[in-house]
């Protein structure tokens, strides 16, 4: 268990004896135990605690049931940071600790923490990257990183833009950069307090236990399980401790440009169509769900608002409904009803007149029954609403198989807010795309002839395909191929870099059956494969096509690009077979270059 480790950790580094201070970024039900552990092993020494409202709030939810947390947290008086909260560590004016709220509808405790001495900061979900190295920190820039930090932004932070841009305001960050590593490791080392991340830091991916907090262990006599602050004036800033992956320090001003681009750009999309993702969770499973939800939206190209109902208010509900081009709700179960926040927020829908035209979802996860799913499923279908996609149910913690149907019905409702906004109105982009078809320009690009091929990936209990003809060889040596991946199908979260994949190279005369089996809509989590004899890759796990294939080729994802409305990804081929060697590859001809 880690919070074995990590107290095991603190006895080792000498952090344990000296700890007076514990300072909470982030709190999840699945933090408590570590935090209990780090409180039991100071043995009754008095420490004290420093978090937001939320998270306080959580503690003594937890600890109303939990006899030793409840004697835990009285010798520990938690106390509530706000914005602009100061503790100061001695040894001078310029020694504190300055606390910088930054919320979000899944994270609403979320904070971070500003060390004014040797200024750094400790942003704790901002600025992170699910990846694991052996690197302390981010040697190489962004040329190592840069795909990693994009891909946490786009899965969790693009959803919630607006709170992110609210976020970047209030940290107002001076960069400041080129400090070599014994000089920052001086600089660690003269502080007189211990700051420590939580567990999710080293198991998704920080490197080694000792070589990734050796540093973190010798800078604070507290510990950072989290914090708040929104100070007007910028702070500069050296340094950033993300909760997950690298401590940055040579590519502080390019993530931090990086990141106000992205959110630009979200919130750009929010100012044409918007899909509203409103939930509660009462353990994370739910907020999961929307979070997936929220992805498979915002990579269609749909912008989204979501609402935390545990939070918001009724007056945002009804004021982000009135804005929405769509809307999905979510909701646990507890004690076989919707908690109250959903009951409230249902109510405000069924009333807005303007929701009763937009399609919408409903989503949730359940322990036993999962009655608050079908109960708003009911009311809303009773009322005339129309729904993009089936509603989800989900039992206990999602499964990848699950995220994946969640993802596949954000996008299959982004495709109905499109299809709906092509209705009321013919844009101008969509004048210029029917003019298209008929230039020459249009025509030439269609000429360029690809093989046809199928792409299947797959994740533990999550997998896809999708038809490709935008296909190339790309490399001779190590040899690589590039294929042509639009942003909302599917498969395109089974991508990442890294990741392994089988591309199966049709052969011609064979190909009539599988165009007709894949180039159907499928539903969220809809099995493509049924009807197709299939071989499972020992590789990859993904499948190959044995009955149909010319060939196949393994592939390992090496890099991708942004390309308009596609990504191009480039992968190594790691081995292949010529499966029939009489046939030839089937061919995708098309007379005009605007659509497959």
């Amino acid at each position: 268990m880690f919070d074995v480790d990590f107290v095991g950790a603190l006895k080792q580094n000498g952090a344990l004896q000296t700890l007076q201070r514990i300072v909470i970024t982030r709190l999840s039900p699945e933090r408590i135990p570590v935090l209990k552990a780090v409180l039991a092993a100071c043995n009754g020494r008095p420490t004290q605690i420093y978090a937001t409202t939320t998270a306080i709030q959580l503690l003594k939810d937890k600890a109303s049931s939990d006899l030793e947390l409840s004697s835990l947290l009285d010798n520990s008086n938690p106390t509530i940071v706000t914005r602009g909260y100061e503790v100061p560590l001695g040894g001078g004016k310029g020694n504190y600790l300055r606390f910088i709220p930054i919320p979000t509808p899944r994270w609403p405790d979320l904070v971070s923490v500003y060390s004014a001495a040797d200024k750094s900061l400790f942003s704790s979900n901002f600025f992170s990257a699910r990846v694991a190295s052996t690197s302390v920190t981010d040697e190489g820039g962004w040329d190592v990183y840069g795909d990693d930090w994009k891909h946490y932004y786009d899965c969790l932070l693009a959803p919630v833009a607006k709170q992110t841009a609210k976020a970047l305001e209030r940290l107002s960050i001076n960069a400041v950069e080129g400090q070599q590593q014994q000089q920052q490791q001086q600089q660690l080392d003269s502080s007189k307090s211990t700051v420590i991340s939580n567990s999710n830091n080293i198991n998704s991916g920080g490197g080694p236990l000792g070589s990734l907090f050796t540093p973190l262990f010798n800078l604070l006599a507290d510990i950072t399980l989290g914090a708040d602050d929104g100070i007007p004036d910028p702070i500069t800033v050296s340094t950033i401790l993300p909760m997950h992956g690298p401590i940055i320090q040579s590519t502080v001003t390019e993530i931090l440009g990086r990141y106000s681009d992205y959110t630009a750009a979200q919130v750009k999309a929010l100012s044409s169509a918007t899909a509203l993702v409103m939930f509660a969770s009462a353990y994370g499973n739910t907020a999961s769900l929307a979070q997936a939800i929220s992805r498979g939206l915002t990579k269609s190209g749909v912008g989204v608002e979501t609402l935390n109902l545990e939070v918001a208010s009724a007056d945002e509900v009804e004021a982000a409904l009135e804005r929405a081009a769509g809307f999905v709700i979510g909701s646990p179960t507890l004690g076989g009803h919707m908690p109250t926040q959903v009951q409230t927020a249902l109510g405000a829908t069924m009333r807005c007149v303007k929701s009763k035209t937009v399609p919408c979802g409903v989503f949730g996860s359940f322990g036993w029954s999962g009655e608050a799913v079908d109960m708003m499923e009911g009311k809303l279908k009773d009322a005339g609403f129309r729904f993009a996609f089936d509603a989800i149910r989900v039992k206990f913690k999602p499964t990848e198989a699950a995220l994946q149907m969640c993802e596949e019905s954000g996008t299959d409702l982004a495709q109905a807010i499109k299809k709906e906004a092509k209705k009321r109105e013919k844009t101008a982009a969509a004048k210029l795309s029917v003019a298209e078809t008929t230039t020459g320009r249009a025509q030439a690009l269609g000429r360029v002839v690809g093989s046809l091929c199928v792409v299947t990936a797959r994740d533990g209990d999550a997998s896809s395909a999708m038809l490709a003809s935008w296909v190339s060889q790309a490399s001779f040596d190590p040899p690589g191929i590039t294929v042509a991946v639009k942003k909302d199908r599917a498969i395109e979260s089974l991508l990442p870099i890294g990741a392994k994949f089988v591309m199966n190279v049709l052969a011609e005369g064979k190909e009539k059956s599988v165009l007709k089996q894949l180039a159907k809509q499928f539903a969220p989590g809809e099995d493509r494969f049924v009807g197709l004899a299939v071989q499972e890759s020992e590789a990859s796990g993904a499948y190959i096509l044995p009955e149909v294939a010319s060939s196949y080729l393994e592939c390992s994802v090496v890099t991708r690009m942004e390309a308009g409305d596609h990504f191009i990804v480039y992968a190594q081929v790691d081995d292949g077979k010529v499966v029939d060697e009489g046939s030839l590859s089937a061919v995708h001809f098309r007379k005009v270059a605007t659509n497959y």
